[in-house]
């Protein structure tokens, strides 16, 4: 009786280790499903010992057997066919008319293709007295499989009968019937989701096949795998816009799918391309894809993610999910330290070089998110309608959604108002007010001018002439043709687009629709080129040792394009205020001869009506070096001379001027008789007599002009009444 009651206990034991263990493999932890199988074979003995009584021999053969069952699960979960196979033959010769084992070994048979054995066992499953539940519904799969439609929909109906079928059943039913490809797409979509909600939260199974034992493909032991192929087939079944985008995206991409979930993605984009969470899933999909080697997966994804960068949308989504992960709210202010830190990291992912892009991926997300903050400074770019969120994006966005003719009405209308509400042109070398279209200039620091460039190629140059980089950005400018143009024009023709270029609109969209687009571009690119030339002479004056024939060069190039711009006066202007400003800098800092140069180098360039500027800051310059050397006692006077001269002839009304050149050429006269020139020194003096007569005319009782042309005349005077020995 004890015995009894012994073995009774043991089968009981027995029992709930299978249940742990088939728990334990529907969540997933084969390890601890295969620790209880074990332990269930060990409590009945593995091949049901022969000493026990008929009951409970029956009982322990069918506990192995079910537990053998269990332990080919396991090794099926695994990926060892094999090994699951002998594991269910086991288990048959316990049990041979057991519905059980040979459904399993029809799985096994299915997952290494025996598609025939798999039929042969799945049928002896439903012939047994207790077929298995799910036996019909996977000779229905075997079936299907194997090229029979017609009997895995009689399965299928027959397998409906008897009880529900689940989400994966009912899309093959759906295909098999005949039913639509929406209806098909839409059960798939389904069947995806319940697998990866069932391997989310698992359930507790009876021995029958979960999840894992339903799909005997060769993916089908992974559920990310599996969702992926049921989501790509109802979107090769159903290309059309769904609903929640962003989640199927996440299936495809974790079920190796990345292609489909990005053109999936897009459709959605092209849908709502406002939708922040289709965006940032997309520019996710896209930063790690394959495509990125091409030029224009690189393009994708930066636009992606410029269309995020300056989305408040996004930011506020970013700022609550913060703060549901750590229990406390996120300040605002944050956000532009979340923005530079998102380039960051996006930039650390993009090449240097060697991408077969257009332009390099570095500049492209600059140029964008730039672009993005201009039009986030506007309030967006309304959606198609009007009825939707405005577009916080760049123009590569723009032109993947084919509005770009829509954008350039936008971007011209922005720039009639600020034409109306502007009270008068900013300087043409202001940093942040770049020249406008065909030549104007908007008020300094407005963004609404700036939309037509940012918005278009021209948009590069711009980004390096904010970066103070003139020499890069008039290299940016030498080339604005897209490849099919800049192929069939060679080096020497325009560097806008021909006029029948299809892809004109596309690379810039704040022209398009302009009835002289590609004229205005050509103007604008040459307002930005005078940009770059007056920067880059400029950048040559300040630099430790100035080159000044290349500021020269600079500058008349400059003036060369104001005339095309009709902006030569005020061209003019800002060579002039450039070098003033370089002079009084080179003044203050005690370099005179600096500043001097610097002056003549601008007087060369500059036509008559601007000089006056120049001369008048050139004549204080001479004066002030004039006179600092020739209070050199050991320096020689006839360069303070030749200063001198210079700064009365430029300015006359220069009082000091005036009486320091005639204190010098008394001294130069003076200089000459003691060497022996006593005609130089005679020429000198009448030249010094001459000169202070003319500045009383300028300043009359001038008392120390007056003392000096007295000293002058006497000195002249002794001067005739000696002896000249060259004369002799």
């Amino acid at each position: 009786m004890t015995a009894q009651i012994a073995r009774t206990d043991h089968l009981t034991h027995a029992e709930q280790a299978c249940a742990d263990g088939e728990s334990a493999l529907a969540l997933g932890d084969t390890a601890t499903a295969e620790h209880h199988f074990r332990h269930a074979l060990a409590l009945v003995g593995a091949d049901s010992p022969d000493d026990t009584a008929e009951d409970d021999a029956a009982g322990c053969a069918r506990l192995a057997a079910r537990a053998w069952t269990g332990v080919g699960r396991v090794r099926l979960a695994r990926g060892d066919v094999g090994g699951a196979e002998a594991e269910f033959e086991r288990a048959r010769e316990l049990r041979p008319t057991a519905a059980g084992p040979l459904h399993w070994l029809g799985c096994a048979a299915a997952h290494r293709g025996d598609l025939t054995t798999a039929n042969r066992h799945l049928t002896a499953s439903l012939a047994c007295a207790v077929p298995h539940s799910r036996s019909l519904v996977q000779r229905a799969y075997v079936h299907a499989r194997a090229g029979n439609p017609h009997a895995a929909l009689t399965d299928l109906r027959a397998a409906a009968r008897t009880g529900p079928l689940d989400d994966e059943a009912r899309w093959i039913l759906a295909a098999l019937s005949g039913r639509s490809a929406r209806e098909v797409a839409l059960r798939m979509r389904r069947a995806a989701l319940a697998l990866l909600q069932r391997e989310r939260e698992p359930g507790p199974q009876d021995g029958q096949p979960g999840p894992r034992g339903q799909d005997p493909g060769p993916r089908g032991r992974d559920p990310w795998l599996r969702a992926g192929d049921l989501v790509a087939g109802a979107w090769g079944v159903d290309p059309r816009t769904w609903g929640f985008a962003p989640l199927y995206a996440v299936a495809l991409v974790r079920g190796g799918r990345r292609g489909v979930a990005v053109a999936l993605l897009g459709d959605a984009v092209r849908h709502d391309p406002a939708d922040h969470r289709v965006n940032h899933t997309l520019g996710v999909a896209l930063v790690k894809s394959p495509e990125l080697a091409h030029g224009s997966g690189w393009e994708r994804c930066v636009a992606a993610w410029a269309a995020l960068l300056h989305d408040a949308g996004f930011w506020e989504y970013v700022l609550r999910a913060a703060a549901r992960r750590y229990g406390t709210p996120v300040d605002p202010s944050l956000v532009p330290v979340l923005r530079a830190g998102l380039r960051e990291a996006l930039e650390r992912h993009m090449p240097d070089d060697g991408t077969a892009a257009r332009v390099a991926p570095g500049p492209l997300l600059q140029r964008e998110a730039d672009a993005a903050k201009l039009l986030a400074a506007v309030g967006g770019f309304p959606s198609a309608g009007g009825g939707g969120a405005p577009l916080f994006c760049g123009p590569l966005r723009i032109a993947e959604l084919g509005r770009s003719t829509e954008f350039g009405a936008f971007a011209a209308g922005r720039e009639v108002e600020v034409e109306v509400g502007s009270e008068g042109p900013a300087s043409p070398t202001s940093p942040a007010s770049p020249a406008g279209p065909t030549g104007s200039t908007g008020p300094a620091g407005s963004s609404y001018p700036s939309l037509t460039y940012a918005f278009s190629e021209l948009g590069f140059a711009q980004l390096l002439l904010g970066q103070d980089k003139a020499v890069d950005a008039l290299a940016a400018l030498s080339e604005l043709r897209c490849p099919g143009c800049r192929a069939r024009g060679g080096p020497g023709a325009a560097a806008v687009c021909e006029p029948g270029c299809a892809r004109f609109d596309e690379l810039n969209p704040g022209y398009a629709g302009l009835p002289d687009k590609h004229r205005r571009l050509s103007l604008d690119a040459r307002g930005l080129a005078l940009e770059a030339r007056l920067r880059m002479g400029r950048a040559e004056l300040t630099r430790a040792r100035p080159d000044f024939a290349s500021a020269a060069a600079c500058w008349r190039r400059a003036l060369v394009h104001s005339r095309e711009l009709d902006r030569y006066r005020e061209t003019q202007t800002a060579v002039v205020d450039m070098a003033l400003g370089a002079a009084r800098a080179a003044h203050r800092a005690g370099r005179l001869s600096l500043a001097v140069d610097t002056l003549d180098m601008a007087r060369s360039v500059i036509g008559a009506n601007e000089r006056g500027r120049l001369e008048g800051q050139l004549a204080r310059v001479l004066a002030d070096r004039g006179i600092s050397v020739a209070n050199d006692r050991d320096a020689l006077l006839d360069q303070p001379a030749a200063d001198l001269r210079r700064s009365v002839a430029f300015n006359p009304h220069l009082l000091r001027a005036q009486v320091s050149l005639g204190v010098v050429l008394r001294g130069l006269a003076l200089a000459r008789w003691s060497s022996g020139s006593l005609s130089g020194a005679r020429a000198t003096l009448r030249e010094a007599i001459d000169q202070l007569t003319a500045a009383l005319a300028h300043f009359p009782d001038d008392p120390d002009l007056e003392q000096q042309r007295e000293a002058a005349v006497a000195d002249l005077d002794h001067v005739m009444w000696q002896p000249d020995e060259s004369e002799q």
